[in-house]
């Protein structure tokens, strides 16, 4: 969909978040004086703004413009181009093998490797689709399509409108120069998202002064600028899409039913996408030839393919590889979504297309991370670029052959895979409580804050407890074959407390809270959750606890302060829409607690909490990277008893640095997790210039050899 300009542009902001178009289609304003606008915008018969369009009762007089109806709506270009010259296949003796591909059915699969769905059971229409046969227009001639990527990967992406605002007015800023006169200023009259890249529309005697912006920074990303070529007519455009009707959606998807019926090798697990341009199913209905409707075609299909399954580990277990040969493609964005529909194939042709460089395959980069075989033969970047397997074999740990040439053995795939788990390996959540508080605490705290936050606060937070919280919006995303939702953070982003986006002191302080009516009030804003229950879902979990001295006294009676917790917690929860009591979203958070005595449940307070709130994660990472590693105990360890601390050692006093008292605490936590005594612990930590992993490590190498009174 094409869409209008925001009225004020801004600086971009934000790291890159949600990664989904429907980001892009959200128009953003900003405050400041306004005209009062009478007449409410004015709406092309697709439902897309026009920028030029009349308002206040004149006539529409944009500049490059007549007096005439409103501009139409520009066709997209096709995403599989003509190929040059006939289909040659993949390389004898390839992972296809050499017989010729097995023209089996899509269904058959319900036979074999997996459940499939009924291609004639009645499923939706997908956007693409409805997209591809609503369109009814073209933009006819005048303006220049230019095409422009870059935008996903900046840092503007995180914004509300996916950062087109702030990409056009910088392109327009940048496309002006400061002696430009009003009247003959860079305009940029539409946009909208094509693929991983944008389009945007201009006069053509603007066009070069857009294309000189080409590698220019953005947002911490760099631009290409490209000019489309042909751009379809508006008689074309009109003649291929013709009438749109409910009946001719279900045509269509039966349409793509059967193509990728006939496409499907059952026995070798290969969908075979090859010269789609020749098949004459297609060809039959003038899906090329104009530009949105051929930019629609591959993700309907990777959309159909994907409601076959009912399962990631069907899909998984029945399309090992795929070939795309033979399509024209010069740029894998205008079929990226093969890298949602089929995230874990092993073998991938892409020969006989016009891949001219690494960049026109950027999309695809850290994609199909169980890639085995590529094949790239038969296109220009074998003659531009002859060391292009180099940074091939970088984005692809796991890649063993390239173009039916083995590039790493058994054996370095093994080594890498080892090396992917250094120097940090994923092990068990280390929790030393401490005659169970912090484990009664959790077990109390969510199911009160689900359920009753009002007396929640009043049972642990006191007058000098904080809270704040902080969205996230650039953490990683749970790995999922099917596109991602745009989520909205609307409920928290005017309360999050990131210091990241926030640098004013004035922001900062009123996001922190301080004493149970302002936490109360806070809690009292945030949406209704449901968290996951700790007995059946404690997977869904993961828990750590340890000692943290120099908690503040409220008694009174220790000025170098008294023993407490800190709990950091990792977990999900559902959003409950209080209207219908259905879940609205799923998102992960992460919770600290600084918990210390006091005249709460269970005879303590809350000094501290931390809630940090980010897209749904998954919980596949809580999970420790193999059983056996080596356990350390600087992470893992819990000793028997707590070490004899003397009066005043870890604990602020007048005349002691932070260096000193930083020293202090890592001598007693050294002492505690490995069992040696204090001196001990300070000699293991001297020897290792105070790097508590180092002397973790130094300890794990020599303590078979400690003498007796190294131990408490």
């Amino acid at each position: 969909m094409l869409h209008q300009r925001a009225s004020t542009p801004t600086a971009p902001k934000g790291r890159a978040g949600s990664r989904n178009n429907n980001a892009l289609t959200t128009p953003v304003t900003h405050g400041g004086i306004r005209k009062r606008r009478s007449n409410t915008p004015r709406i092309d018969k697709d439902g897309d703004l026009d920028m030029d369009g009349p308002t206040n009762g004149a006539g529409g007089r944009g500049r490059g413009r007549g007096r005439g109806g409103p501009y139409e709506n520009p066709p997209t270009r096709g995403n599989v181009q003509a190929s040059r010259g006939q289909h040659r296949g993949p390389p004898r003796g390839g992972f296809f093998g050499g017989t010729g591909i097995q023209q089996a059915i899509l269904r058959g699969m319900a036979r074999g490797d997996a459940k499939v769905r009924n291609p004639g059971g009645g499923f939706g229409a997908t956007g693409a689709l409805s997209e591809a046969a609503g369109r009814g227009k073209g933009l006819g001639g005048g303006y220049d399509e230019i095409r422009v990527w870059g935008l996903r990967e900046s840092k503007a992406a995180s914004n509300r409108d996916g950062g087109v605002s702030d990409l056009l007015a910088f392109l327009e800023r940048k496309a002006n120069g400061p002696d430009t006169k009003p009247g003959d200023a860079v305009r940029i009259r539409k946009s909208r998202p094509d693929g991983d890249s944008m389009i945007i529309y201009v006069r053509p005697e603007d066009t070069p002064k857009i294309l000189r912006l080409d590698t220019f920074q953005f947002a911490q990303s760099k631009l290409t600028i490209e000019k489309c070529h042909g751009q379809p007519t508006k008689n074309e455009a009109t003649k291929a899409f013709g009438s749109t009707n409910a009946g001719s959606s279900l045509e269509l998807k039966q349409v793509f039913a059967n193509l990728l019926n006939r496409r499907y090798g059952m026995e070798q697990k290969f969908l075979d996408l090859s010269s789609l341009r020749t098949d004459e199913t297609l060809t039959g209905r003038q899906f090329f030839g104009t530009g949105s409707r051929g930019s629609n075609l591959f993700p309907a299909l990777m959309s159909t393919a994907g409601r076959l399954f009912t399962s990631s580990k069907e899909k998984r277990e029945a399309v090992v590889s795929v070939s795309l040969s033979g399509n024209g493609l010069n740029n894998v964005s205008m079929v990226s979504s093969l890298a949602q529909t089929f995230p874990d194939i092993k073998n991938l042709d892409l020969s006989n297309n016009d891949f001219a460089d690494m960049r026109s395959l950027d999309a695809w980069r850290w994609k199909f991370r169980n890639l085995d075989h590529l094949i790239l033969t038969g296109n220009p970047i074998e003659n531009l670029m002859p060391t292009y397997s180099t940074e091939i074999l970088q984005w692809y740990p796991t890649l063993r052959m390239l173009n039916g040439v083995q590039v790493r053995s058994d054996q370095e795939l093994a080594a890498l895979t080892a090396g992917r788990r250094l120097p940090i390996p994923i092990l068990s959540p280390n929790f030393q409580d401490e005659s169970q508080i912090g484990e009664n605490f959790v077990k109390y705290f969510f199911p009160a804050y689900d359920v009753d936050r009002t007396n929640l606060a009043s049972s642990f937070y006191d007058a000098l407890s904080t809270f704040s919280f902080s969205v996230n919006t650039s953490a990683p995303r749970a790995t999922t074959s099917e596109p991602q939702k745009s989520i909205s953070w609307d409920a928290y982003i005017r309360g999050s407390r990131n210091l990241t986006k926030i640098n004013y002191p004035g922001g900062r302080m009123s996001r922190f809270h301080t004493g149970t009516e302002a936490i109360r009030n806070c809690w009292s804003t945030l949406p209704v959750t449901h968290h996951p229950d700790f007995l059946t879902m404690g997977h869904k979990w993961l828990i750590e606890c340890h000692g943290l001295p120099g908690q503040p006294d409220m008694t009174g009676q220790s000025p170098t302060g008294v023993g407490g917790l800190i709990v950091i917690v990792h977990g999900e929860f559902d959003e409950i829409d209080i209207s219908t009591g259905n879940i609205s979203v799923k998102r992960s958070f992460d919770r600290t607690f600084v918990l210390g005595p006091g005249a709460g449940v269970g005879g303590i307070r809350v000094v501290c909490d931390q809630l940090t709130l980010r897209a749904y994660g998954g919980y596949d990472a809580f999970e420790p990277e193999y059983v056996d590693a080596p356990v350390s105990p600087i992470t893992m360890g819990t000793p028997p008893s707590e070490p004899y601390t003397p009066e005043g050692l870890g604990v602020p006093v007048e005349g002691k640095s932070d260096e000193q008292l930083r020293k202090e605490l890592m001598v007693i936590e050294m002492s505690k997790r490995t069992g040696m005594t204090l001196e001990f612990s300070h000699i293991c930590l001297e020897e290792k210039a105070w790097d508590f992993d180092s002397a973790g490590l130094a300890f794990e190498q020599v303590k078979a050899n400690l003498p007796s009174n190294a131990w408490r």
